[in-house]
């Protein structure tokens, strides 16, 4: 007893059983036979409609092991990917395009063997080749799934999808109304189309499709397409009856499907068969083979990418790849054709209301029931019911993507939607996607080529290094800062945004109302990428450096980028005209530097600090008198005045010499933050605080600086309450100063 209740408890835990139970449920397995019903049905016509476009003509008398083929390969695609699709609902099966090169290579084969080979051989040779280029297929489709390339359609652009999606339509469009009439869409038929017989087996397909699509967005239930379908069967039915028209008076007009051929469909490969193929003939195919091929693995990711659209799921691309080349592979060895997702199925199975898997295995098995049967179950369907479903299913993909998209996509990009319908209804269904593809690349050309490449754009005047300099140098560097042009870089540059930088700099160049340019700043940290073109403009700016006399500096330029402008001969280790710098700070210091001594500033000399004080303590007397409290320290280059971590204990003035601020990184690296000089002053906040200090201060060249202690300028406070206050209100000028500086700075680059 106690194991039945085990047993039952693990068998009511099986996730398998628990998700067979619900798409068991009526709710669930309903739609999924409606759907799957119907497919299958749509997708028997469609293989019987294969079989006769590749066994056409003086191949006519092999038709009906074509449609064996057919059949046998939809047997194998519905299953396979209603069983392992990442999407449960997925149906696939043979495709019109492999179908129609298919028909190609058959049709030259036969040519090429007519007068050198048996209708036996032919056939057996085109059987051959079928079976072999659906293997090759699978074999190529299972080898970009297991590379991971599907999700390089992740970069499709989505006019591109959507413009697929319309041509998908359109095609639809055109098959319903030659299933309903048997005349193919073209301007010369066109006029036959509208003869009134004509007209009568179309037009009630068009009605039909047309009240099903206003019906069927406005209401969304899986039971709106399987009783219209059903209606429209009964209606048909009835319109006989009532005329008094016999079934096989109906079929021979042809108004059924039927009738079919009846012998025995699937007949696998033989030895005999092989022995009797002409393989010179199938590698003289070669471009054709190549073509299915190549055809197949775009056609199978953009049908799972505008079905993820159009579900509103993502689809695991690679997986959707292995599945068709699993499939592929199995139908070959089968003698199969090639095959692989189909849209309108899947759309048909989704809209349906069927969410599990049932669907495309209800299709598979209808069809294997036709295989193993015959075809006679389907002779008395109704051409209008199965025209007019196509044309539903085409409509509404137009409407979608011909009205719809009218008020979701940018106007810039809707054309390409337009432009992809076009070009697959005049040259084809890939040329029409290769189209789409070159319109929407040359659209973002044109579109991010207005995006402005310098994302900042400063000058000396509104951007500074980090170097603390003495209080006159500063005010100079400010008055002579439109001298430095510097723009911050980002994105990709290529031929397009480089020339509009060239366009902006040259214009800066020819602004008469500011300094001339000493020196063009290009910082390059957020910068991914540069094309050929954009090193050639980085060359023409040389060209108008030297020219005018000025200076390009590079900074934080990544090793890949400055490669590049290496091999376009833009920097060149012994031309002094291009400076490259680690980053923008070092490389505005370098030009600071520059600016000073071309104004013949000499560094100051070692001026005493009690020199340099007077400009900051006016009133007499009171520099001597703070200079007794301070006391004098000297560094040699590279030693250490403190360490990060050290407790503040007071403030340095910094009398000669030169010393950098370095932060140590979680990750041990140094990072400089800031360079002090003479007359400059730091360490201010170590006065007020005992904190531990944020980061270390080293001696770049051998310095003298000054010390005031926290105890001493205690002392100071309480033997000179003036001078302490002076002190005081000097230091709040220094800090608002500092924090005035870095505003502005930080307000220009928001700008």
């Amino acid at each position: 007893m106690f194991m039945k209740k085990r047993f039952a408890l693990k068998l009511k835990s099986n996730p398998l059983l628990d998700r067979l139970h619900q798409e068991l449920q009526p709710k669930q397995l309903l739609p999924s036979l409606a759907a799957g019903s119907i497919s299958g049905g749509i997708g028997v016509t469609v293989s019987i409609s294969f079989a006769a476009l590749i066994f056409s003509g003086d191949l006519s008398p092999y038709v009906s092991t074509g449609i064996g083929i057919a059949l046998f390969s939809s047997v194998i695609f519905r299953a396979i990917a209603a069983l392992f699709s990442s999407f449960p609902g997925t149906i696939a099966d043979t495709d019109a395009l492999p179908s129609a090169v298919l028909a190609l290579i058959a049709a030259a084969i036969g040519k090429q063997l007519a007068a050198s080979a048996t209708a036996t051989e032919i056939f057996a040779t085109i059987a051959v080749a079928i079976a072999l280029i659906s293997v090759l297929t699978g074999v190529f489709l299972l080898a970009l799934g297991l590379f991971k390339v599907g999700k390089l359609i992740r970069f499709m652009p989505y006019p591109v999808v959507g413009g697929f999606l319309a041509g998908t339509g359109w095609l639809l469009v055109q098959g319903a109304i030659q299933v309903m009439t048997n005349v193919p869409i073209t301007w010369a038929n066109l006029p036959l189309l509208f003869d009134l017989d004509r007209l009568l087996r179309w037009l009630p397909g068009l009605l039909f499709a047309t009240l099903l699509l206003i019906v069927s967005r406005r209401y969304h239930h899986f039971a709106i397409l399987p009783t219209s379908l059903v209606a429209a069967v009964v209606l048909f039915y009835s319109s006989l009856w009532l005329t008094g028209t016999p079934l096989a008076e109906a079929s021979t007009q042809g108004w059924l499907l039927g009738p079919f051929p009846q012998a025995n469909l699937w007949q696998p490969l033989s030895l005999s068969e092989l022995s009797q193929t002409h393989w010179s003939a199938i590698f003289d195919q070669k471009i054709g083979i190549v073509t299915i091929i190549m055809v197949s693995a775009p056609a199978i990711l953009l049908t799972a990418s505008g079905l993820e659209l159009i579900v509103e799921q993502d689809i695991n691309l690679n997986q959707e790849l292995q599945i068709a080349g699993v499939a592929n592979i199995l139908a070959g060895l089968g003698g199969g054709m090639v095959g692989y997702h189909v849209l309108p199925d899947s759309v048909l199975a989704h809209r349906m209301g069927s969410r599990s898997r049932l669907a495309g295995l209800f299709a598979a098995i209808l069809s294997a029931v036709v295989l193993l049967m015959g075809p006679s179950l389907l002779a008395f369907f109704p051409k209008l019911a199965i025209g007019g479903l196509l044309l539903f299913l085409g409509l509404s993909f137009l409407v979608e993507w011909l009205y719809d998209a009218w008020f979701k996509l940018p106007r810039a990009e809707y054309p390409i939607v337009l432009l992809i319908l076009i070009a697959i209804g005049t040259v084809g269904f890939l040329p029409g996607v290769g189209v789409g593809l070159i319109a929407s690349a040359l659209l973002f050309a044109i579109q991010y080529s207005r995006i402005q490449v310098a994302r900042h754009v400063l000058s000396g005047t509104t951007y500074s290094s980090q170097v603390q300099r003495f209080p006159s140098q500063t005010r100079t560097l400010r008055q002579k800062g439109e001298r430095t042009y510097i723009l911050q870089l980002h994105g990709s540059i290529f031929f397009g945004t480089a020339n509009k930088l060239l366009e902006k700099i040259r214009q800066r160049l020819h602004n008469l109302s500011l300094d001339p340019l000493q020196f063009i700043v290009l910082d390059f940290r957020l910068v991914s990428g540069l094309d050929a073109s954009a090193v050639l403009s980085f060359a023409k700016l040389k060209q108008t450096a030297r020219k005018h006399k000025m200076r390009l500096v590079f900074t934080d330029v990544k090793p890949s980028l400055e490669k590049r402008l290496r091999q376009g001969q833009v920097l060149d280790r012994t031309d002094p005209l291009c400076q490259v710098f680690p980053d923008l700070d070092r490389g505005v210091a370098w030009c600071e530097e520059q600016i000073l001594r071309s104004l013949q500033w000499r560094r100051p000399r070692s001026f005493p600090l009690a020199l340099q004080l007077r400009h900051l303590f006016p009133v007499p007397g009171q520099v001597p008198r703070l200079m007794a409290y301070l006391e004098h320290r000297t560094l040699a280059v590279g030693e250490f005045l403190f360490r990060q971590g050290d407790v503040s204990e007071g403030l340095y003035f910094l009398e000669s010499g030169q010393v950098s601020v370095i932060l140590t990184l979680a990750n041990q690296q140094m990072k400089q933050l800031q360079t002090y000089t003479n007359g400059t002053i730091l360490g201010e906040i170590g006065l007020y605080n005992r904190n531990p200090r944020l980061a270390s201060v080293v001696a770049e060249r051998n310095s003298s600086l000054y010390y005031l202690s926290q105890q001493a300028f205690e002392q100071l406070e309480l033997e000179d309450p003036h001078l302490a206050a002076s002190f005081h209100k000097f230091i709040v000028s220094l800090l608002v100063e500092r924090l005035k500086q870095q505003k502005n700075e930080l307000q220009n680059l928001w700008q």
